[in-house]
């Protein structure tokens, strides 16, 4: 009872904080579209927000993984982590199992697109290599679990709302810019409120969208430990992760990453915070499955 509790309760907590900070992007871009056109300019905002959300593309796996120059892994490819992802898409309600790609290159990562219907996992050369059994059904899992969530589209939507504020922005930009000499002639006033918007939005949106995508990345984390029952497998994993990407940036900027951008300006959170995140859920009631033999 208490599992169901907890997860109920995390589920609640995530939706609501999604559609606060969707919220919060909507009004302002409201608030462009305001200044922009006043009462039109808000319905004129609401509609072309809602036609792209709806006419946005959802591009094949297949074709997204082809472009960076994937490879598809049959099951005699890579029979392990078939069997594993097959499991782990059982347990999270998927119709389909993720297709799993391999990928060329230095960099040391995984990810996820397409929906809970279609989907596709890649996997880069160096992880496969560097990873443990163990670690990596941690990351698969937490793949899955953007999946299983709908990330992936979740995330194109707060980013097709960033777009269209920066090119309202601009937009208001222009139009201000147009006025200048007539405004240098006394004909027409400028709205320094208005001016102080448009200069801010852009930056406030794009800390949204990060803030929404590292709340994402602490939910899969959550649910990854759930999928496997083995929060430190994942935990082991981003370790590594962590340790390749110090190393790398090391060497190439000479300098200490971490401390070179604020959390606030990261699509992802403080590597460490999730690893503190998933050591505690091995004493919580909600994780209680097996690690997979």
């Amino acid at each position: 009872m208490a599992n169901k509790y907890e997860t109920f309760n995390h589920k609640l907590k995530n939706i609501i904080h999604t559609s606060v900070l969707f919220l919060c992007m909507g009004i302002i871009l409201s608030l462009i579209g305001f200044i922009l056109a006043g009462i039109e300019g808000i319905l004129w905002s609401v509609i072309l927000g809602v036609l792209i959300l709806v006419i946005s593309p959802n591009l094949p796996p297949n074709f997204i993984f082809s472009i960076i120059g994937g490879r598809l892994l049959s099951a005699d490819d890579a029979p392990v982590l078939y069997q594993i992802t097959q499991k782990l898409a059982a347990r999270a309600d998927l119709t389909t199992a993720p297709a799993l790609y391999y990928l060329p290159g230095h960099m040391m990562n995984a990810l996820s697109v397409g929906t809970p219907e279609i989907s596709a996992i890649g996997m880069s050369d160096v992880l496969l290599q560097t990873l443990t059994v163990r670690e990596l059904m941690g990351v698969m899992a937490h793949e899955i679990s953007h999946i299983q969530h709908n990330d992936v589209r979740v995330m194109r939507y707060a980013d097709i709302i960033n777009q269209i504020t920066n090119t309202l922005s601009l937009t208001g930009f222009v139009l201000i810019f147009l006025n200048l000499p007539l405004f240098f002639l006394g004909l027409a006033s400028i709205s320094w409120f208005a001016l102080a918007v448009l200069i801010v939005a852009p930056n406030i949106i794009t800390f949204l969208e990060l803030s929404l995508s590292r709340m994402r990345e602490f939910d899969a984390d959550h649910q990854a430990a759930l999928l496997t029952g083995d929060p430190e497998g994942l935990a082991t994993a981003l370790g590594k992760l962590e340790a390749f990407e110090y190393s790398i940036f090391d060497i190439l900027l000479r300098r200490n990453h971490r401390k070179s951008k604020p959390l606030i300006f990261r699509s992802h959170p403080d590597t460490q915070e999730r690893i503190d995140r998933l050591l505690r859920l091995k004493k919580s009631p909600e994780v209680d499955f097996e690690l997979f033999k």
